[in-house]
């Protein structure tokens, strides 16, 4: 498994690195670490200009210093391929970069963890997230102190493994191949896996009241939801063995994926990403989105199923 972990020395790629040391997964894991640096001449005025190359050689070497402590951290348990430090626009650079190794999977910080910070994601993982071909997992530390340092952060790298997992399912082709490549990653059996399907309830005040038929229609889809649920939990209990299911009754897929997830204290939620055209590749669905923009923890966005 190629992984391409982007950072930017901050505090939120620490947790990133230290998320994804912590994953609970046998599969072999080859780690390419990147750090973009500032656009040349584009963020620099004018008048500082001249001095740019010296500034560009500053934050390279800074860049390399942060980098060299990463692979360190991970190299205890992964391969480190490449260390990769190159001036431009962070976005194009990370999709560049994945793009050429082919990595199945991209992993950085999220910015921000407050209630704010959730509803307005950073910039540039949201951009990576969006216009990925591959897998994104993007790393939100619910209890992380806003103003813990590095060095901090370094050394408290062993943190707690992901033991419970939120898989949004609804049986279609992304839903089915995001829980097969979860399935195939070779998690720790003791990690907890909960397959969840939302079956749609009908707005009565909008239509014409509550009817025989629309409560036959609701538990119909419900169980059928429910069937197909249990029937994938079945499939992956080789794979998965701590695998459940669980179907809920609400109107809105993304906020009941975030509230279950709340609930049972989930320390990730996967879900598949069902883009497969150019408008699908500018506009993440809306229940990827929203889940990836209010989860209290982070977010798998499978795309397995586009490789």
């Amino acid at each position: 498994m190629k992984v391409l972990l982007a950072t930017d020395c901050s505090n939120q790629a620490y947790e990133a690195a230290k998320a994804l040391l912590s994953l609970p997964i046998s599969e072999p894991i080859e780690v390419t670490i990147i750090t973009a640096l500032a656009e040349p001449y584009v963020s620099v005025p004018e008048a500082s200009q001249q001095w740019y190359p010296q500034l560009l050689q500053q934050e390279r070497v800074r860049s390399e210093q942060h980098q060299d402590e990463l692979a360190k951290l991970l190299g205890e348990r992964f391969i480190i391929a490449e260390k990769v430090t190159r001036p431009g626009h962070p976005v194009r650079v990370i999709l560049s970069e994945a793009e050429s190794i082919h990595c199945d999977l991209i992993v950085m910080g999220a910015q921000g963890h407050s209630f704010l910070g959730r509803l307005l994601i950073g910039s540039v993982s949201d951009s990576v997230a969006t216009h990925a071909t591959c897998s994104v997992l993007i790393v939100r530390s619910p209890g992380e102190a806003g103003d813990a340092s590095q060095s901090d952060a370094v050394s408290h790298a062993k943190r707690s493994p992901i033991t419970d997992v939120t898989v949004g399912y609804d049986g279609s082709a992304p839903a089915r191949e995001a829980v097969n490549e979860m399935a195939g990653l070779g998690w720790d059996e003791a990690t907890k896996f909960e397959l969840l399907s939302v079956a749609p309830i009908y707005d009565y005040l909008l239509g014409t009241g509550l009817t025989t038929a629309a409560i036959e229609n609701e538990e119909l889809v419900f169980r059928e939801m429910q069937q197909r649920c249990e029937e994938m939990v079945d499939n992956i209990s080789d794979s998965l063995p701590n695998a459940t299911s669980c179907v809920v009754h609400d109107q809105r897929v993304g906020p009941a994926i975030v509230e279950q997830a709340e609930k049972t204290n989930a320390d990730l939620i996967v879900v598949g990403d069902a883009g497969h055209s150019l408008i699908d590749d500018l506009l993440l669905g809306s229940t990827t989105k929203y889940v990836l923009r209010h989860a209290g923890c982070s977010v798998w966005i499978s795309r397995q199923h586009r490789q």
